[in-house]
């Protein structure tokens, strides 16, 4: 694996009553042993979280298995968020479950308010690259807090978790309470971000619902203790960019910065931006505290 420790996952995998993952095929340093996505619901009614990435035959040829030997019924698609290993394959994988949909004469909707021919609508919190990366998709908005019967004694709740991308939601399954998390959190690893400050009022807030289970956007299924351990890491790592920042040089760049912070983790070299990325919204957070000053150059240095 691209990563030391990261635990064997099976392409399918039962979960527990309503949860099942397929992995999308897409394995990587940044997508773990691929994109986790998941068919959600009481049998046969449910939706499919996620639809991994552009026309992935590998994966389309797993989920078509899945759905048509277990006999589900597909009544939406669910996003996450917007990035292409979420929400690439939409168009692929829409047609693939049109199609059985339509062979069968079949009606899925989530709300039948959304009839429209026997299409499977898709969900999603509204983001501007939704158009580049599903082209011609549509795409009907979900908003925070917003409720979606999937099936008989299973509910999802929608929680905006911006942080990893504006639109990144988690979806709490309430008879499991467990937590769909999306990129916000993974498993097995930590996740990045694009925006530091909002990602950790995220998971603060994922915090405060105290989910025993969580399923992430990649990686292993995780306690539900596991955002105490996301809150505790990006403290600790924000203590030691700072640290790092009070003990160098007087003036500093941020690729400096990252290869002191990092130089003791062995950062797969398909990590490094994502490690200066995250070295430099924590240095734009640490400015905002008043603990770290950037110069016109582009260098940062400590206040004190």
């Amino acid at each position: 694996m691209y990563r030391k420790g990261l635990a064997t996952l099976p392409n399918v995998e039962a979960l527990s009553p309503l949860v099942t993952r397929i992995l999308a095929q897409n394995p990587g340093p940044k997508t773990l042993q691929g994109t986790n996505t998941y068919l959600v619901g009481r049998h046969p009614n449910v939706v499919l979280i996620d639809t991994g990435e552009q026309d992935c035959k590998k994966y389309s040829d797993l989920l078509q298995n899945v759905v048509t030997s277990s006999n589900l019924s597909v009544k939406s698609i669910i996003i996450t968020h917007w990035h292409p290993d979420h929400l690439g394959g939409c168009h692929s994988v829409r047609s693939l479950l049109e199609e059985n949909v339509n062979s069968e004469n079949i009606s899925l909707r989530l709300n039948s308010a959304d009839r429209r021919n026997e299409e499977i609508p898709v969900y999603k919190f509204p983001h501007e690259y939704d158009e580049k990366i599903a082209p011609g998709q549509k795409i009907f908005p979900l908003h925070d807090n917003q409720i979606l019967e999937v099936s008989a004694d299973c509910t999802l709740k929608v929680v905006h978790t911006p942080g990893h991308t504006e639109d990144s939601i988690s979806l709490h399954l309430l008879e499991e309470n467990s937590l769909f998390s999306g990129d916000t959190i993974l498993g097995g690893s930590s996740g990045d971000f694009t925006n530091y400050i909002q990602y950790r009022q995220s998971l603060t807030r994922l915090q405060e619902l105290g989910a025993d289970t969580v399923y992430p956007g990649h990686g292993q299924v995780e306690a539900g203790t596991v955002v105490n351990k996301y809150i505790s890491h990006r403290a600790g790592r924000e203590n030691q960019v700072l640290a790092a920042l009070r003990a160098g040089e007087v003036q500093v760049s941020v690729a400096g910065l990252t290869d002191k912070v990092y130089e003791n983790e062995n950062l797969h070299p398909g990590l490094l931006q994502s490690a200066r990325t995250i070295v430099g919204l924590i240095l734009e957070k640490l400015e905002v505290d008043g603990s770290a000053r950037r110069t016109e150059d582009g260098l940062w240095y400590a206040t004190g």
